[in-house]
């Protein structure tokens, strides 16, 4: 009787196993393409940002525009830049709403 019934339970138990252990294969399997993604998205992403050291970097030159040089005013101490007055376009005439 106790070796039927352990025949019986095992024809029940063991697919279940079988299917419980596939199903975990599965999920690892996943999960494991899951985290291979992320490791490849973040090297390349690593790969094409641009580094620079903390002295160096990028560095623009300027120059001078004649005539935008700040004056200082003696009287308030600011400075004011003084550059020739420009004509104003117009393309279109307006006319009020009423």
């Amino acid at each position: 009787m106790k070796l039927l019934l352990l025949i019986i339970l095992f024809i029940i138990f063991f697919p279940i196993f079988k299917m419980w252990m596939m199903m975990r294969r599965a999920r690892r399997s996943m999960e494991d393409a899951i985290l291979e993604a992320r490791r490849r998205s973040q090297a390349e992403n690593y790969a094409t940002e641009k580094r620079y050291d903390y002295p160096a970097g990028e560095y623009a030159d300027y120059e001078d525009v004649a005539g935008s040089r700040p004056t200082a005013n003696d009287a308030t101490g600011s400075t004011a830049t003084s550059r020739p007055a420009e004509e104003q376009i117009v393309d279109a005439e307006f006319e009020d709403i009423k």
